[in-house]
């Protein structure tokens, strides 16, 4: 009998530790009585669901914009639960009416519970502004980070019987619910000899001190930054002046919930001095946009149709029709629009493909694009290029009556195995000339002193390039050049150590220009009277679109963001200091939101190599405790840009608790041609020591990182240096490599741009002249060296490396006995781009290191449940 009552007592300590729940403090709630002159019953609504929805987004909006709250005219006031209890009446009219309760909670780590709601008949409950199932529990799966609890309740007869409790889930790691209710009653039954505590206190204390990863708040500090706000948020995708720089055409765009990877967006045309919308694009997003150099029109793309709005009175007229493939178009004059425009090939066969070259691998590449010429006025076209190649349309001069474009034959003879064909069409002859074929070709406009060009520094057997005699170049950072009028190539960026990502000629001749520099994107002023640069003065340090109106004294309005900080938009004049600022993000989504801080920290390593760094801390950081730490780091040659978001969000993961440390080794371009050529034929050597060196000393020199507790990953060559450096180094505790180059050969022969980037990465190098670097910087055949747990992540629809590189790592580790795990995306290509997917792979990511750096299984284990 004694036996069986210490069974019992046991068993019911063990429940009430691990799944009793606890009732949360009222203090922290807020409540917003839904009250007007006429009376707000949820519970009675036809539409009440949709009223909800609709009441907690304008909730959100007031709260997170700061602003007050109006309903039928009449301003809402939070008030503090308790006032309101005592105030509320308990009879019948009260118990109608409809009350929206609020609450803030946080936890630093992935849990999992139930939130009860009692005293309330009919009650809705959002988390972050979703919808959550159920009517008195609700399951919540919290991700480390901070919450909004808003709860819409009908039905109150008595306030004294309101509660809200909360039941927390504390799985042990590897087992499921069953497995740790069974182990829990084992150490119950090993200790049933021994005198069990089963007074109140005793369970009390235990469920407090296993039940606080979930605190409750009253929601008033800054919120640290989360995933869906960083991909939700609204943004600039597309801006457009009209050449007299009188009208601005904005496009921007945003996610939801219940959209999913549809994109919510709003076109506008506003006056760029004041943000005045003169019009609104309510039912279409105008695509391809052209205005017209007399400032009457715009025209633009939509669901293969030609539009044209008339500036003067907005009126919108369809021109053309059934234009599937057009891809650009231009005014030519007053009266005419230039198109490209592509139509594919009907397939020779349906089952077999005989293939023509080796860019016969990228599915877009059988058919044409070429020229044509569309009549305003009657819908007319009139084909300007024909020929079994397609031509490519980069610009024209309407005075001459000339366009430039481009064809590229089949020619493998060098690197970068591919050639371009720069063509000038003389309409009044139809006559094309041949301008010149060259490598390394990106772009081409006509300019008051020539044809300014973009190129890599090989272009013409080395015309921009700095390097000795027998140093390859890196082709990937793009020099500019000038055509003269004598057809005489001039280099005019080769003392310029940014790489050139885009440019565009200005109405007095001088180029506007977008290099990198360093892990910077900036705007620069090419003089050609002076041949110099010279900076544009912004306030963002990555700048990622801009447009330019054709006014001599030209208008700029350029978006971008800044390292820790979201997007903006600016407006200024070419070769000003002053800037307007049109539109910024951190007041419309982030007005409640903790921004982690960023620091520089470069390195020299023991060969004289100045690497670049800089490193996140995480929200609310203390120097006197000690936090691990991820390493990124790309090696591809393209720098790590200062991107607040995009695909590689490191503020998120420093928001996550992790010290972030980002570095640009040897070989990225925008620090100059001699920089950059150190990737060249190279595949890790330089690379792989620049990071170890950097790693070792950053935690030397940082005592609040955990040198037991780093991570790496990289995508791409970056997934590459991943796997490469598990076979160097066990410095890392865990590693991840996304869509990461395992076997260099197989890359080089099946990839859709693998020996185009081999071109470059190892000019020169084929598998049967230099069989060892292929072989030995491939990490494949060195996977018995790795000792460190390894994530691979790939999409298995990636054309640009393959699945079958992960796939190979994977089976040489598993055969081998080392911890390696694989996720693929079904139907992902070489990014994960598709808001579920993303959303999916950024906590993949975040919960593996959770796993192998704090110690915290769960997260990682919800996702993935282990094998059973």
């Amino acid at each position: 009998m004694k036996k069986s009552i210490q069974w019992i007592a046991a068993s019911s300590l063990l429940f009430s530790i691990h799944a009793g729940a606890k009732s949360i403090p009222l203090e922290p709630f807020s409540v917003l009585p839904v009250k007007s002159l006429y009376a707000v019953n949820f519970a009675a609504q036809d539409f009440s669901d949709v009223a909800q929805v609709n009441l907690i987004n304008s909730i959100r909006q007031s709260l997170n914009q700061q602003t007050q709250l109006t309903l039928f005219g009449e301003r809402q006031q939070w008030q503090p639960f308790n006032q309101i209890k005592q105030s509320a009446s308990k009879n019948e009219t009260q118990s109608t009416a409809s009350y929206v309760f609020r609450v803030g909670l946080s936890t630093e780590r992935f849990a999992q519970g139930t939130l009860k709601v009692e005293g309330i008949d009919k009650v809705a409950v959002f988390l972050n502004g979703e919808k959550l199932s159920g009517t008195s529990q609700y399951q919540l799966d919290l991700v480390n980070g901070d919450y909004r609890l808003l709860m819409v309740a009908s039905g109150i007869k008595d306030w004294q019987k309101v509660n809200f409790d909360w039941q927390e889930k504390h799985q042990l790691a590897g087992k499921s619910d069953v497995e740790n209710d069974s182990a829990n009653l084992n150490d119950a039954n090993k200790a049933e000899n021994e005198p069990v505590d089963t007074s109140d206190n005793a369970a009390s204390e235990s469920t407090t001190s296993e039940s606080n990863w979930v605190t409750f708040n009253d929601d008033s500090r800054k919120q640290r930054l989360n995933a869906h706000q960083m991909y939700d948020s609204e943004v600039t995708s597309q801006t457009s002046l009209s050449p007299d720089g009188e009208m601005l055409l904005i496009s921007k765009r945003h996610y939801t919930p219940s959209k999913g990877d549809t994109a919510q967006s709003v076109s506008e045309l506003v006056d760029p001095e004041t943000m005045r919308v003169l019009y609104r694009w309510q039912a279409m997003s105008p695509a391809l946009t052209s205005w017209s150099d007399d400032n009457r029109y715009l025209a633009y793309v939509y669901q293969d149709q030609i539009y044209l709005l008339n500036r003067k009175n907005f009126s919108i007229e369809s021109i053309a029709q059934q234009l599937k493939g057009v891809n650009q178009i231009e005014w030519f004059d007053q009266q005419t629009l230039i198109l490209s425009w592509h139509k594919p090939e009907e397939k020779p066969h349906p089952f077999t493909k005989h293939y023509r070259g080796l860019e016969d691998r990228w599915s877009y590449w059988r058919g044409q694009s070429q020229i044509y010429l569309l009549d305003v006025k009657s819908g007319v076209t009139r084909q300007l290029t024909q020929n079994t190649l397609g031509s490519s349309l980069l610009d024209f001069d309407n005075q001459s009556k000339k366009i430039l474009f481009t064809r590229s034959p089949l020619d493998y003879a060098q690197p970068a195995h591919y050639l371009t064909q720069l063509f000038e069409l003389d309409m009044n002859s139809n006559q094309e000339t041949l301008l010149g074929e060259y490598r390394t070709f990106n772009s081409a406009q006509y300019g008051k002193h020539g044809i300014v060009m973009s190129a890599g520094p090989d272009l013409l057997k080395g015309k921009g390039s700095v390097l000795q005699a027998g140093i390859p170049a890196n082709n990937y950072d793009t020099q500019l050049y000038l055509l003269n009028k004598k057809r005489q190539i001039e280099p005019l960026s080769k003392d310029f150590d940014p790489a050139i990502s885009q440019f565009t000629v200005l109405n007095n001749g001088d180029l506007l220009v977008l290099g990198g520099e360093g892990d910077k994107k900036q705007l620069f002023i090419f003089d050609f009277s002076k041949r110099k640069f010279k900076r544009q003065a912004t306030s963002l340090e990555v700048i990622d679109q801009f447009t330019v109106s054709q006014e001599r004294r030209a208008k700029i309005v350029y978006s971008g963001t800044n390292a820790t900080t979201p997007q903006k938009t600016y407006l200024a004049k070419v070769g000003s200091s002053k800037q307007n600022l049109l539109i910024d993000s951190a007041k419309n989504a982030y007005t409640n939101t903790h921004f982690v801080e960023l620091k520089e920290w470069d390195y020299t390593t023991s060969q004289g190599t100045d690497i670049d760094g800089r490193y996140y801390l995480p929200a609310d950081f203390d120097p006197n405790k000690k936090y691990p730490m991820l390493v990124y780091y790309y090696g591809g040659t393209a720098p790590v840009t200062r991107a607040f978001t995009g695909r590689w969000p490191f503020s998120l993961w420093a928001s996550q608790g992790y010290v972030v440390y980002v570095l640009q080794p040897s070989g990225t371009y925008g620090y100059g041609q001699k920089f950059s050529a150190k990737h060249v034929n190279a595949w890790g050597k330089h690379t792989a020591d620049d990071i170890m060196q950097s790693v070792q000393a950053f935690t030397q020199a940082h005592q609040f990182v955990d040198s037991q507790k780093i991570g790496n990953l990289g995508a791409s060559y970056g997934g590459f240096m991943t796997m490469y450096l598990a076979t160097q180094t066990d410095m890392f505790k865990a590693s991840i490599s996304h869509a990461g180059i395992s076997n260099l050969a197989s890359y080089w022969g099946y990839g859709w741009w693998g020996y185009a980037y081999s071109g470059v990465a190892t000019k020169g190098s084929f598998p049967w002249n230099r069989s060892d670097l292929y072989t030995q910087q491939s990490p494949l055949f060195r996977a018995d060296k790795v000792k460190t747990p390894l994530l691979l992540i790939h999409g298995d629809a990636d054309t640009n490396v393959p699945v079958s590189e992960s796939h190979q790592m994977y089976t040489a580790l598993k055969l081998l006995g080392q911890e390696v795990d694989l996720v693929e995306f079904h139907g992902d290509d070489h990014h994960i781009l598709g808001r579920e997917h993303q959303l999916r792979w950024w906590y993949t990511i975040l919960s593996y290191f959770d796993k192998h750096l704090k110690d915290q299984p769960q997260w990682w284990e919800h996702l993935y449940p282990p094998h059973k």
